[in-house]
């Protein structure tokens, strides 16, 4: 089933045609990139007498959904008109969708037939135009393993934007009747991030030349955006030619089809079903930032959350895929962003009590890079003090915490405040 159906479930229930009460069921794993769910019965029983569906290749044309609306297996005519490409904005994926016209209302999760095999999954869509996950993304999914760091999705190392201007191609010294698009942000992973750099010029995709709009000419789907070859044409690993003009000249770029990175931004896209990172000392609470808690402000929280935070999260869209040079080895891949949310009050810490959503520089003279490099450098004060940095504009830019009062400091907190554990890493 998809992911935004069950991923804020507290129990979820599944039930077979001609039976009456519904069984439990439990989420097995999920994947809010693909927003894809795999659920699991401890009922054995459930899936007696059950047959599978075999899986087919998507193609234009006539298409078929069990329709269970009135208690009995019927089928709802659709078409296939086509592939596009999708954006998941709530984990930043782009993913080739199939597109179906269909009179009826499908349910979300749906399963489309061609030929009696399943070739996709109803997401979502309305007036007749339904949004389908591919089952090539469905079968990856399925044969993912289990874990934060598996093998994802095949998919693009860079965001792209065509030439609005020729004069602007002209400038860049790109011959006038070259086709193109133009490189913006490299991402922190995929295909190209490691060849690329923002302001190429990319001409081709292996064999596959790419117009103005992006789009390539695919012997299945015709023109349609370059992201369609990930979904059967391009397998994570194999290696690829890029053409594209940089400075002027005409290169070509080996690389290798990378894929799909759920960390790979400062501020993360939203988190699903992890209780958020902290760390407390002195009473004051330090967090990662992410899009979770920009979203303490509402869904407005572009407008209505601090500006230095929402700076932050417009920057990471626009950064490029290289770390920093200070940024401590043993944390290369895993960059944060890392505030004084809000201060516990206690008499360690009287003067900073009002201090909030303060973005954190160093600590003990350390670049902090996350909650951890924090707790490194935490354990090495230089003085008698604690000395906390901040960058500028914030309310203070140093705090200081005497380190002999802190352990005692700290037990009164959570005994005061009834806190558990000080940290949650």
């Amino acid at each position: 089933t998809s992911a935004d159906l069950v991923s804020n479930a507290t129990l979820i229930e599944a039930k077979r045609t001609k039976t009456s009460l519904p069984s439990r069921v439990y989420l097995k794993r999920i994947d809010h990139a693909l927003n894809l769910a795999l659920l699991e019965s401890d009922d054995a029983s459930f899936f007696d007498e059950m047959r599978g569906l075999e899986w087919g290749n998507p193609e234009k044309g006539q298409a078929e959904l069990p329709d269970l609306s009135q208690g009995r297996i019927e089928l709802m005519q659709g078409e296939i008109t086509g592939l596009t490409v999708g954006h998941r904005q709530v984990r930043d994926a782009w993913l080739p969708i199939l597109q179906l016209s269909l009179k009826k209302i499908p349910p979300q999760g749906s399963i489309v037939l061609q030929k009696q095999k399943a070739v996709g999954m109803v997401l979502n869509g309305s007036q007749g135009n339904y949004n389908v996950l591919p089952k090539q993304l469905i079968n990856k999914f399925l044969s993912q393993t289990a874990g934060p760091d598996h093998e994802r999705f095949s998919h693009r190392g860079f965001q792209w934007q065509f030439f609005a201007q020729p004069s602007l191609a002209e400038y860049s010294n790109i011959p006038e009747n070259q086709e193109g698009i133009w490189i913006s942000r490299v991402l922190p992973y995929g295909t190209g991030s490691e060849v690329l750099q923002a302001g190429d010029y990319l001409t081709r995709i292996g064999d596959w030349q790419l117009n103005r709009e992006g789009q390539i000419e695919h012997s299945k789907w015709g023109n349609v955006l370059f992201d369609v070859l990930f979904l059967e044409d391009l397998d994570a690993g194999d290696e690829l030619e890029l053409g594209i003009y940089r400075g002027g000249q005409s290169l070509n770029l080996k690389t290798k089809v990378g894929t799909y990175r759920q960390n790979g931004h400062r501020v993360p896209m939203k988190i699903f079903g992890k209780p958020p990172r902290y760390l407390i000392r002195g009473g004051m609470i330090f967090q990662e930032l992410t899009l979770n808690y920009l979203e303490v402000w509402g869904q407005n929280w572009e407008n209505r959350a601090p500006l230095r935070l929402r700076l932050f999260k417009q920057l990471d869209l626009t950064r490029t895929k290289n770390v920093s040079q200070n940024t401590p080895a043993k944390h290369p891949s895993r960059e944060r962003i890392v505030i004084l949310s809000q201060v516990l009050p206690d008499v360690v810490n009287i003067g900073y009590q009002e201090l909030r959503n303060m973005v954190v520089k160093k600590v003990n003279g350390k670049k902090v890079v996350n909650l951890e490099s924090m707790v490194e450098a935490l354990q090495n004060p230089q003085t008698g003090f604690h000395r906390i940095e901040f960058l500028p504009g914030s309310e203070r830019v140093q705090i200081v915490l005497p380190v002999q009062e802190l352990v005692s400091a700290d037990e009164r907190i959570m005994k005061n405040f009834q806190i558990p554990r000080l940290q949650s890493l």
